[in-house]
């Protein structure tokens, strides 16, 4: 079963468009920050989709199946545009990380198929290292093997339903051959036990058995508890995998978008301020319990989210940088801080509601201004006065805003209340 160790894969793309920008001197050419960021936004998803396929078909390295995706898809996750959805897929493919594209139709989207050297991708251990890990093992193999010998017991072997009786039976001679008296006799006992028939010891444990002369519904109930057992134990087993791997791949995630995020927080907020390597590291705990409420589907939005909020800290700051200054990371990234990074959400729906507002009213703008100027021009060139009002009328009427239509009324009819409501 093939499964991406994400941070391993991770790595390996860095490593890679390292070597890549080494290469290539001229700007335009580079891997930049953004197409980075799409390829392990697509090697994410790949991975979900990776587990998926491993319960469908039997997966090895030379038989990796297409990411069917499509711009808008990236373009959600990444929080860009389609458009530049499709310009990263074009570097991106320049520069060999992906290694196959194949359209599926204008509805459908196309197919991505990834190099799968950075896929899977394995830890490599320095050779002294690997060296070392060697003697210790065997030296540990060693000490267990000594362990196991002198803690050997001449305990005679009793009967057990996973082994056949004829093998109990050789081992109990073999272990006697050189007993005493009182010990042949208890082997004696053990042997009549392990002799017992299936159908006699099936009864004696409780189970029925049916026909004794024939056995036939003791052997019908042997082997469907065989079977049923068997199912069972694979499905919890399958279960089980499924769990981990998903657990393994969440947690990945996470600590990816956590340590994106405390990246840009260092940047930003922390700058000037000396963090010993514990505090960062629990830092980057702090934001993974950020994360942890979210579903795999939201990851993406959420970050962009965050990430929007330390901008309006960092500008809040800006504006008086020697009275304004952030807590330290493990008291600011508290979530059970009000005062911290708990509060920016606030600051991020008034934010919102502002940018809302101000784009609403450039559309108001925009729509008055279009009108007046087609009343300016001269016979030739001017539409009806009634078809531009109504274009404009129904532009903002989208807004769902009763109020900017009055104002666009009032403007219309009277110019000068354009600068009222500047």
């Amino acid at each position: 079963m093939l499964v991406i160790n994400y941070s391993i894969s991770y790595k390996a793309l860095d490593q890679f468009v390292e070597y890549h920008n080494d290469k290539n001197e001229a700007l335009p050419d580079k891997i930049k920050a953004g197409v980075l960021f799409t390829a392990k936004e697509i090697i994410r998803i790949y991975g979900a989709f990776l587990i998926k396929a491993n319960g469908i078909m039997e997966l090895t390295a030379e038989n990796l199946p297409a990411l069917k995706t499509n711009n808008s898809q990236l373009a959600g996750l990444v929080k860009v545009s389609p458009r530049t959805i499709q310009r990263h897929i074009i570097k991106l493919q320049e520069a060999g990380i992906i290694t196959g594209k194949e359209f599926c139709g204008s509805n459908s989207g196309y197919e991505l198929l990834i190099n799968p050297k950075i896929l899977l991708a394995r830890c490599r251990k320095d050779l002294l290292e690997a060296e070392k890990e060697l003697q210790e093992a065997k030296q540990k193999d060693l000490e267990n093997q000594s362990i196991k010998n002198e803690g050997t017991t001449n305990c005679p072997h009793t009967y057990t339903r996973n082994n056949s009786y004829n093998k109990n039976n050789l081992l109990i001679g073999v272990d006697n051959s050189n007993g005493s008296s009182s010990d042949q006799r208890r082997t004696s006992n053990q042997r009549n036990r392990s002799s017992l028939s299936l159908t006699e010891i099936l009864s004696k444990a409780g189970y029925p058995t049916g026909n004794i002369l024939t056995g036939n519904t003791g052997e019908k109930v042997a082997k469907i508890s065989k079977d049923t057992g068997g199912k069972v134990r694979k499905r919890a087993n399958n279960e089980q995998n499924w769990k981990q791997q998903d657990g393994s791949a969440r947690s990945t995630s996470l600590n990816f978008y956590a340590e994106s995020l405390w990246k840009l927080a260092k940047n930003l907020l922390y700058r000037d301020v000396f963090l010993t390597e514990f505090q960062e590291n629990q830092a980057k705990e702090m934001l993974v319990k950020w994360y942890e409420p979210v579903s795999d589907k939201f990851l993406s939005g959420v970050h962009q989210n965050y990430c929007e909020r330390v901008y309006l800290v960092r500008e809040y700051i800006a504006k008086d940088p020697e009275k304004r200054f952030v807590q330290l990371p493990y008291r600011y990234f508290d979530t059970n801080n009000p005062s911290g990074f708990t509060g920016t959400k606030k600051w991020l729906q008034k934010h919102l509601e502002r940018k809302e507002e101000v784009r609403k009213k450039l559309i108001l703008h925009a729509q008055i201004k279009k009108y007046l100027n087609n009343e300016k021009k001269t016979d030739s060139n001017r539409k009806s006065s009634l078809q531009v009002y109504r274009e404009c009328e129904t532009r903002i009427g989208k807004l769902q805003d009763q109020s900017l239509l009055h104002l666009f009324h009032a403007a219309v009819l009277k110019p000068e209340v354009i600068h009222q409501i500047r």
